[in-house]
């Protein structure tokens, strides 16, 4: 893997901007161009569909309102766990029915794998670390509900253990958890790196991308689609919307379909080689199934990535001594860290908490949310999505169906993160009547 340069130490910016390659920047759009398919986001479901339709022999422009990877990419924790939000195989099929449950578990199933054989084979420099992801439960039937998952994803993966509570420390130096599954496909990559790996390989594909170029609107036109920036406009006989929450605003019927999750993520100093060698000393990713999420991996050397839920906008010394208290209420081995890096950003969430495409509109196909899942499914996604827009013949292993307005939306959007928030409350509580 090529020198990756220096971190920079700031409290206002991702760690992936300090970290990652510079990659050639892309040119605002600032004439009237015509494609076949316009792609209106620059993120990884937005460039995976780029890369894979152009391969497809597909003539592919992509509008970025800012930079690759500067959305929901870069303001992730890089984790892949090619596993179900809140769910379970059997919850899938009795909602989506045998087919479309079926096709979903199987995209779901394959994700993990697929987006390390991806890298593997474009040589992308992004990272990437295929050490398994590991998923605990702190319920007191931990054991029992997830030897119930993995028996029911048993049609389509081989790869999971389950383990105790106490496999689960041994494995990972953290405590208080019951039971989890280990997932061998998963692990973590550095996401802008992987986005702007994709962005790459689309465009030596063929694909046209533009940066700091904005869709304003999306307008029919006969058997055309417009979308209008502030210096052009991109026309299409097909469009697919990729901008996570900013699909949104593009078309009425998108309108209140997806809620929005504000994530803080933050990066420690390089922890010490002794912490280092009792927590997840194998290197795999961790992300519990708890309300209150708390997620753990190693990035950039020994940093810790954490991410923490929080409600409102916590100042970085409030962020610093709560990190601190969960750290040292689950890891074995602590030693207090200071937080080098701290940033936020707004996820998407369905209200099913599956991974989604909806068609709005005739030749519209928009990628609806990514639940916490978005690297390894939005990358297999991307594929499938080149198969519908491109091969009639082709099965894709998730459909369109049409977008559903949330009930009550302007109450339901506050949900998310009320319930993080509100979960992480009553743990900090137990934890210091404990200590």
């Amino acid at each position: 893997m090529a020198d990756r340069p220096a971190a920079e130490h700031s409290s206002n910016r991702p760690l992936w901007a300090a970290i990652a390659p510079e990659l050639a920047a892309h040119a605002a759009l600032g004439e009237s161009l015509r494609t076949d398919i316009a792609i209106i986001g620059g993120g990884l479901a937005g460039m995976s569909s780029a890369l894979h339709l152009s391969k497809a022999g597909a003539k592919v422009a992509v509008v970025e309102a800012a930079t690759i990877g500067s959305g929901a990419a870069v303001a992730s924790a890089g984790v892949i766990a090619p596993q179900l939000v809140r769910t379970t195989p059997s919850q899938v099929l009795a909602k989506l029915g045998a087919e479309r449950g079926d096709g979903l578990l199987r995209m779901i199933a394959e994700s993990g794998n697929y987006l390390f054989g991806l890298i593997n084979d474009l040589g992308i420099d992004c990272d990437a670390r295929n050490s398994g992801f590991v998923a605990p439960s702190a319920s007191r039937n931990g054991q029992h509900d997830l030897a119930e998952v993995k028996r029911q994803w048993v049609p389509y993966r081989h790869d999971l253990k389950l383990l105790d509570g106490h496999e689960f420390e041994a494995l990972t130096g953290c405590r208080g958890y019951s039971a989890a599954l280990l997932d061998r496909s998963g692990g973590s990559v550095d996401p802008l790196a992987f986005a702007r790996g994709l962005a790459a390989q689309a465009v030596k594909n063929g694909a046209t991308i533009f940066e700091n170029t904005p869709a304003l609107s999306i307008v029919r036109d006969g058997a055309e689609w417009i979308a209008r920036t502030p210096n052009g406009e991109l026309r299409a006989g097909k469009i697919l919307l990729a901008a996570n929450g900013g699909n949104n605003p593009l078309h009425k019927k998108l309108a209140g379909t997806t809620l929005p999750l504000p994530v803080i993520e933050v990066a420690t100093n390089p922890v010490s080689d002794a912490m280092r060698a009792s927590i997840l000393p194998e290197g795999q990713a961790l992300t519990d199934l708890e309300t209150d999420v708390f997620s753990l991996r190693y990035a950039d050397g020994n940093r810790l990535i954490t991410a923490f839920p929080a409600n409102g906008d916590p100042s970085d010394a409030v962020l610093t001594e709560r990190v601190n208290e969960r750290l040292r209420a689950i890891l074995t081995h602590y030693e207090p860290v200071k937080l080098d890096y701290i940033w936020r950003g707004i996820g998407q969430v369905n209200s099913d908490m599956l991974p989604r495409i909806v068609s709005p509109d005739q030749d519209m196909i928009a990628i609806q949310a990514c639940n916490g899942r978005g690297i390894g499914i939005n990358t297999l996604i991307g594929r499938e999505v080149a198969k519908l827009l491109t091969d009639s013949s082709a099965t894709p292993l998730i459909t369109p169906q049409p977008p559903k307005r949330i009930s009550g939306y302007f109450i339901a959007r506050y949900v998310p993160s009320l319930m993080m928030s509100g979960a992480r409350a009553v743990k900090r509580i137990k934890q210091k009547l404990r200590l």
